[in-house]
């Protein structure tokens, strides 16, 4: 019965291990460094694909020591009006990305969506829901 407790504690431990999540919503001096290459990936991203520099109203990023997700607005790094497609539903962005050997890759991400795409991709990818919130 002890060595099963024991398991049970030791299982629950590295269950929590490493699940911190924060906040990069907001610039800060202890996160500026991070945050800025996760929002560089994205925009590189989405130039490939629309041809347009973008910067980005942030609503979540949050960071977790292996994961990152990304909702907000992308907005012309200009100022004018986004170009995209009659269908695109301008201009929401939401992305997942993941940290391998300390470089940040885009695991899932998608512009101008006109359906909430990302719908159980917690389960899809085995990543914390609470990333999400």
């Amino acid at each position: 019965m002890k060595n099963i407790l024991l398991t049970i504690t030791l299982l629950a431990s590295l269950n929590s291990f490493g699940q911190v999540i924060e906040s990069f919503k907001k610039k800060t001096s202890a996160n500026a460094k991070e945050r800025t290459l996760i929002l560089d990936i994205l925009r590189a991203s989405l130039y490939q694909d629309y041809k347009q520099e973008f910067i980005f109203v942030v609503n979540t990023l949050n960071v977790s020591s292996q994961h990152a997700w990304f909702e907000g607005t992308a907005v012309r790094k200009d100022r004018r009006e986004v170009v995209a497609d009659d269908y695109d539903d301008c201009c929401h962005v939401e992305g997942l990305l993941k940290r391998n050997y300390g470089k940040w890759y885009i695991v899932a991400l998608e512009a101008f969506s006109t359906d909430v795409w990302y719908d159980g991709i917690w389960d899809i990818y085995n990543v914390p829901r609470a990333l999400f919130n």
